[in-house]
């Protein structure tokens, strides 16, 4: 390390976060006390010569391998700062979700010597917990909608959730709340399917008294308790056209008025909304205010269906499983029970998987999840599918063109979560074992045995 070794180490101390300097081959060169803390049970010293990986997502494979963007690699191919969202194995090898901020630090010809990296841990935070809910996940698409929503929220423009009923648009909508400059005031939330047009007019906006017959007192709306803090409204898609209007002139203005009153009142809110509907195409069809439309769309977040991020499963049923959810130990679940899990598409996404994973649980009465404490439409759809796929075998003879186009990489990253075990294997990837020899030997893979 150039430089006096002592004085490097004195620059690396003197930060208030986990900061390391790493080299172009991911090696650790020094470190603070924050980092080692953090991350293991080590001295600093200890830890030099590690590689960062191995530090902080307790692999011995780089961050690319699960999907993450590599800081390291931003920073000497552009030479500039870089921030990500990584999700990190703390010292109780418990993950956590990380700002990691990499920057470039030159030697005196100008050329990059090694990166920075600052951490600041978002979960301990939490920013990412709400209540008995947590967004959960390490799948690539769901690590780019956090690092996505870590962006948004440093601004103080509408935005605009899209997901599909059950993705966690709400939780999605208080991390960007509690990670804005207004987390110290009040976030609202108004769900837009919960009351009739005069009803949601009337908790929006509030009311004067004697604003309609048996109004006694005033009422101040939400729209009003929003004032210095986030206002979040659910499903805005579903609320008629006149309310838009009336909507459409807070947001533009700051301004309203309370149902029955003559005064101006001004507010001061960031607006949050969300939807599973396709504004666009209710635009285009006159169901939805163009104008509001172009207002509320200004920062977009898309939360991808549970569909999408399979390899998410298993966390988000350890979660759903841990003590703090059901209020006593850990339920164990079997491998087969898992799988159905797996294979299940989730038509209603997060919110149906937890609900099924604490029934079974119950049902469990303590022992492991098996697939009979599973819903009948899981057991049932994958016996279905199983008989149809058994059917289409043996009638191609064993030649299905959806196992030909299973590629190679999952086939070997399946064979190696099962251990080589050729039969939960090929039951996991829906083929049948002769298929999955054929492919193998195709490969020139050697056979496992089980």
């Amino acid at each position: 390390m150039p430089g006096s070794r002592k004085f490097v180490q004195s620059l690396v101390d003197a930060h208030p976060e986990p900061f390391a300097l790493i080299d172009r081959d991911y090696t650790i060169v020094a470190c603070n006390q924050h980092y080692a803390e953090a991350y293991t049970r080590l001295v600093p010293a200890d830890i030099v010569g590690m590689k960062c990986h191995e530090v902080s997502h307790k692999s011995a494979s780089t961050c690319e391998i699960n999907g993450e963007e590599c800081p390291l690699h931003r920073v000497f191919e552009t030479e500039h700062a870089v921030q990500v969202i990584h999700r990190h194995m703390d010292r109780d090898h418990k993950p956590e979700y990380v700002a990691v901020h990499g920057s470039p630090v030159y030697d005196d010809h100008g050329r990059i010597l090694y990166m920075g990296e600052g951490m600041r841990s978002i979960t301990q935070e939490q920013e990412l917990a709400f209540d008995e809910q947590k967004m959960v996940g390490c799948c690539p698409s769901f690590m780019r909608v956090i690092d996505n929503l870590c962006l948004v929220a440093e601004s103080d423009s509408p935005a605009l959730i899209h997901g599909e009923t059950g993705t966690g648009k709400e939780m999605a909508a208080q991390l960007l709340h509690r990670k804005s400059p207004r987390a110290k005031g009040p976030f609202i939330t108004v769900d837009s399917t919960s009351f009739t047009e005069d009803l949601l007019v009337n908790e929006l906006f509030g009311h004067e008294p004697g604003a309609f017959t048996g109004c006694i007192g005033a009422k101040k709306g939400l729209v009003e308790l929003a004032d210095q803090g986030t206002l979040f409204m659910d499903e805005i898609g579903e609320i008629p056209l006149s309310l838009q209007a009336k909507l459409l002139r807070v947001l533009e203005t700051g301004t309203f008025r309370r149902l029955g009153g003559t005064e101006e009142r001004r507010v001061d809110f960031r607006f949050i909304c969300a939807t599973h509907r396709d504004l666009r195409a209710m635009v285009e069809r006159g169901d939805f205010r163009a104008d509001l439309y172009y207002r509320i769309n200004v920062m977009q977040i898309e939360l991808p269906p549970l569909r999408h991020r399979k390899d998410d499963i298993p966390h988000l049923v350890a979660h759903f499983l841990s003590r703090r959810m059901l209020g006593k130990l850990t339920t164990p679940i079997s491998e087969e029970a898992m799988a159905l899990l797996y294979r299940y598409p989730f038509p209603g996404n997060m919110r149906e998987l937890k609900n099924i994973v604490e029934r079974a649980a119950l049902l469990a009465r303590g022992g492991a999840i098996q697939p009979e404490h599973l819903p009948e439409e899981i057991r049932r759809a994958e016996a279905i599918e199983q008989k149809l796929r058994t059917a289409d075998l043996d009638a191609l003879g064993h030649h299905c063109h959806h196992d030909d186009d299973i590629a190679p990489a999952t086939l070997r990253a399946t064979l190696a979560r099962f251990n080589g075990n050729r039969r939960k294997t090929a039951a996991f990837l829906k083929m049948s074992e002769r298929t999955l020899y054929r492919r193998l030997k195709s490969l020139d893979a050697p056979s496992p045995e089980g």
